[in-house]
């Protein structure tokens, strides 16, 4: 019982259009709300990413600055230790400059430790003294006493305590080891590279190892900086709510990238709270694979970074930590600015002008540049040196690189005026004038406070952007007016926050760098200043663990409504679809009935939904197949039933007709004119109608239509209304198959004694032929007939006539032979030109089937082609003896025939041109 109740329940959910319904549903509903739970994922997941990087945007970038501003320091402190040693090198280089001169100087004593010259009483002496001039000043000691005071000062802002000796002279250390490495490894890379195998892997080792010891002192540089920041910025950071439970900030100096080799950051907010479980994250291979990729992503195209951010996600002990990777750029000045040209590069519109002015100013400052470089050499080597701002040359050279920079100025002026720049591009606009400039001022300027407002002030306030140009002037003419190679009081004082860290000649070659390269054409300036200014990753190390927990649980939640849901929907499909069912069951066993033939069937109502619209359909459908059965049965009795077929599928396109490829049939019994003269009128239509049925169910069998009967002649039509595949070899063999019945109801009727003696000897004749005909209803709209017109039809109508005179049953032409002569035993007849046609015809007699032929036969066509060879050949005697012989042995019709065409052109030759044809004067 039990089982019987499980098998039932299974059919109900298995089988049928039931259990399709069903199932179709249930899957339905539970794929909808699968996928709405997949995107839901996905969507919180989405908006999960963005709070975490909101949360922690103004954090990063509070840290970036910071990162920055520990940055400087640390890069402050390592130019004071390169100073200290390029001070030492450079002014016992540049002594060879100084120049000497004797001067008068009085004679002194000392007496009691104090000098005197006792009142010019100890008189006077000549002696050599040595004097600066402009190539043998260089920045002093005092210059670097002054960078480190700004350096302690803003140290003991961030710490809000002084800095004493001891850490003091720590970070000197460290500053210092870092440039002594730096200098080692400038040494060795200045080597040419070994070939030997051996020394280039020591040569590749020393360089790493130097570039780890690098590496090392730079980070405890920058880690012991931070330390003086830690607590001050630990309350500022949790002032702007960074919970360092969910987000751990790090930095990576590029010089903590080293293939092989762990990278060490250079910040770090684990200094602030090592407590969390993010601050508990060594470096493991995917976070450090993935670390490596951007920075070699940025490494081999600087462009592609519009300072945007990638994200990673890892898995770490049953934790899933994201990963935000950000670019670090120092000079935010010049580099805001040259993301500003690469983003409007292909939009300048109007102001393409502005670059095409400058392509060619850029392209003459750089013929300028190296006259200005050997002169000033020149000037070096003269002996005493000559001042560069004393000599005419020089002055001129930088008089024309002064106006060609000022054009560059002027072009930009006059395309603004010309082309007002619109509110919203003024910043990437104006990026224009101002790259080079601000870049210039950020490459030689040691800055010890940055203005994280400066960009914006710069486009807001015209007081703030007329003043930053007047600095860029003042640098400009401190470099071109080349006067003296320290800045000069006035200049410093444009600078409170910051200091000169290149002497005059120094920042002319800065100078000349950033005045000599494209604004926006192959390497561009743009291009140099993100490269230069591009300082590391910032990676953002955020704990989404809880966030996804929960997004998680929220899925699960979803996934058990969506199966409850699912399965009550089944069980809901499963009872509509029972009354459904019930009532297409019904529609089907009708339906049955009426695929059986039964076209009495009524379908019952099936109420006023689609399935009574169905019902009433199928009873118009019924009834219209009645009306159709009648109609085909009434034309069937008078047209072809492959007609009538075609004829309701579309009637249209038989009207219009058609050409194509058919067998033409014609048949005729012979001499049933004298026959039917002899028969009554039943007896005549009796012996028709037995002939004719019998002919026609062969013609049918083969696939033939038939085109009319006219008294006792059948027309034929082979491939047409329906293609017919071989029809010209099927028309052939229907024509043998009715010779062959023709003689089994004349046997019948000689047993039957039916009809007449002259029945009983009746036989009849057939033409065929293969050609293009015109095929389709022709008539009036009152009165039309399915048929063929045409030549081609035409020739068989005359082929079927010619029969009568070779004594032949089957005659066909050359066309037809063609097609049929690999499965019938023909005999080649004659070559007539038919009346009205001037190409003439090959005849050919059907015999048999291929291999049916008796040697008789064979030996009979054989002698007949003879001579009929002989005929065409015009040698008419011999044709006419072979003719003879054929006649007087088989009394042969067509052998007779020939005989009297040969004795007549034995009598009357044929012209010279004769082709060996006949033209035949009756149809």
């Amino acid at each position: 019982m039990i089982q019987s109740g499980l098998i039932s329940l299974w059919k109900i959910l298995s089988e049928g259009i039931r259990a399709k319904l069903a199932w179709f549903t249930g899957t339905l509903i539970a794929l909808t709300i699968l996928l709405l739970s997949i995107i839901t994922v996905r969507q919180q997941t989405a908006i999960l990413s963005e709070s975490y990087e909101k949360q922690a945007a103004v954090s990063k970038n509070f840290i970036a600055g910071l990162v920055m501003e520990i940055e400087s320091i640390s890069q402050n402190l390592i130019r004071i230790e390169e100073f200290k040693s390029r001070i030492e090198k450079q002014q016992e280089e540049l002594k060879k400059y100084q120049t000497a001169k004797l001067v008068t100087k009085k004679k002194t004593v000392s007496v009691f430790g104090f000098k005197t010259n006792l009142f010019g009483s100890l008189g006077t002496s000549r002696v050599l003294k040595k004097f600066d001039t402009f190539y043998s000043v260089y920045l002093t000691k005092d210059d670097v006493a002054i960078l480190e005071k700004e350096i302690r000062d803003q140290l003991k802002d961030a710490s809000n305590r002084n800095i004493s000796e001891k850490e003091w002279h720590s970070l000197e250390s460290l500053a210092s080891a870092y440039v002594k490495n730096e200098e080692k490894y400038l040494e060795i890379i200045k080597q040419p590279t070994p070939e030997e195998t051996e020394a280039k892997a020591k040569w590749e080792m020393d360089l790493k190892t130097i570039k780890k010891e690098m590496r090392n002192h730079k980070s405890k540089l920058d880690l012991f900086i931070a330390k003086f920041y830690a607590e001050s910025k630990k309350r500022k950071l949790e002032e702007l709510g960074l919970d360092t439970q969910l987000f751990r900030i790090q930095t990576f100096p590029i010089s903590a990238m080293i293939q092989g080799e762990t990278s060490i950051a250079s910040f770090d907010t684990q200094i602030i709270d090592n407590t969390s479980p993010l601050a508990k994250i060594e470096h493991f291979d995917q976070m450090e694979s993935s670390l490596v990729d951007s920075f070699q992503k940025l490494s081999d195209d600087i462009t592609t970074v519009d300072e945007g951010e990638k994200q990673y996600v890892y898995e770490w002990q049953d934790r899933e930590i994201q990963a935000l990777h950000s670019p670090l750029f120092r000079h935010q000045n010049s580099t805001k600015r040259a993301f500003n040209l690469i983003s409007i590069k292909s939009k300048l519109g109007d102001y393409r002008e502005v670059i095409k002015e400058d392509y060619r100013i850029t392209n003459e400052l750089a013929q300028l540049i190296p006259k200005l470089r050997e002169r000033i050499q020149f000037l070096k080597n003269a002996k005493p040196p000559i001042p560069p701002a004393k000599d005419k040359l020089f002055t001129s050279y930088y008089k024309s690189y002064q106006e060609l920079t000022s054009d560059r100025e002027k072009i930009y002026d006059e395309v603004s005026l010309r082309y007002p720049i619109p509110k919203e591009s003024e910043e990437k606009i104006e990026s224009l004038r101002s790259l080079r400039d601000v870049t210039l001022e950020d490459w030689i300027l040691l800055k010890f406070k940055t203005d994280p407002l400066e960009y914006e002030k710069y486009y807001q306030d015209p007081e703030v952007r007329e003043s930053h140009r007047n600095r860029w002037k003042a640098i400009r003419k401190w470099i071109v007016s080349a006067e003296q190679e320290t800045p000069p009081k006035d200049l410093k004082k444009l600078f409170p926050d910051g200091s000169f860290g290149h002497s005059r000649s120094e920042s002319e070659e800065i100078m000349w760098r950033l005045d000599s390269a494209h604004l926006l054409e192959a390497e561009n300036v743009p291009l140099m200043v993100l490269r230069d200014n591009f300082s590391g990753l910032i990676r953002t190390l955020v704990d989404r663990t809880d966030g996804i927990r929960a997004i998680k649980d929220n899925r699960n939640q979803i996934v058990f409504t969506a199966i409850t849901i699912c399965l009550v929907a089944i069980l809901f499909a499963i009872f509509i679809s029972g009354v459904v069912v019930q009532k297409i069951r019904k529609i089907i066993r009708s339906a049955e009935d009426v695929g059986q033939g039964n076209l009495n069937v009524q379908f019952d109502d099936g109420g006023n939904d689609e399935f009574g619209n169905l019902t009433i359909a199928l009873n118009q459908m019924v009834s219209g197949l009645k009306e159709r059965e009648k109609m085909r049965g009434v034309l069937g009795s008078m047209v072809d039933p492959v007609v009538v077929g075609e004829a309701l599928k579309d009637l249209e396109k038989l009207k219009r007709g058609s050409e194509k490829v058919i067998t033409a049939f014609f048949s005729d019994i012979a001499g049933f004119s004298t026959i039917s003269e002899k028969l009554n009128s039943k007896e005549l239509a009796d012996l028709l109608n037995e002939y004719l049925s019998a002919m026609t169910l062969i013609l049918k069998q083969h696939d033939g239509v038939l085109d009319k009967y006219i008294g006792d002649a059948i027309v034929g039509i082979f491939n047409a209304p329906l293609d017919v595949e071989n029809h010209c070899l099927k028309a052939v063999t229907a024509s043998v198959e009715m010779r062959d019945k023709l003689e089994v109801l004349k046997k019948e009727w000689i047993e039957k004694k039916s009809y007449i003696p002259e029945a009983h000897n009746m036989t009849f004749r057939i033409g065929l032929n293969l050609g293009y005909a015109k095929v389709g209803f022709m008539g009036t709209d009152a009165l039309a007939s399915y048929t063929m017109m045409g030549d081609t039809v035409n020739l068989a109508a005359r082929l079927e006539a010619a029969g009568k005179d070779y004594g032949v049953c089957i005659l066909v032409s050359e066309f037809v032979h063609d097609e049929i002569k690999d499965h019938f035993f023909t005999r080649k007849l004659d070559t007539v030109r038919v009346k009205g046609k001037s190409k003439p015809v090959t005849l050919y007699e059907v015999k048999c089937k291929k291999g049916e032929e008796t040697e008789a036969e064979k030996k009979f066509v054989n002698s007949y082609e003879t001579a009929l060879f002989s005929y065409f050949n015009r040698k008419f005697s011999d044709a006419k003896s072979q003719f003879e012989s054929l006649y007087k042995a088989t009394k042969d019709e067509a052998s007779k025939l020939l005989l009297e065409r040969c004795q007549y052109y034995i009598e009357s030759p044929p012209e010279l041109d004769w082709d060996g044809s006949f033209t035949r004067t009756k149809k």
